[in-house]
């Protein structure tokens, strides 16, 4: 389950457990993160930045290891 917090401009995100990050790096399958709504995506590279959501069209969907890079997940 996503945890939210506040993003510097003041906006609420999501952010996933490293536990679920690891999951999507083993995976054969590329996943990524939607910061905006906080659902995963897949078809997303795992250095990606900014991907279309699908879910809720924001460009807000990373990569797995471009998340753990930024430090975003708990």
């Amino acid at each position: 389950m996503p945890q939210t917090y506040t993003s510097r401009a003041g906006v609420k995100q999501f952010k996933p457990s490293l536990k679920q990050l690891e999951k999507y790096m083993q995976s054969d399958e590329c996943r990524g993160f939607c910061l905006a709504c906080g659902k995963s995506q897949s078809g997303v590279e795992p250095d990606a930045r900014k991907y279309v959501c699908e879910n809720c069209n924001q460009p807000k969907v990373y990569g797995a290891e471009e998340l753990v890079l930024m430090n975003l997940f708990y």
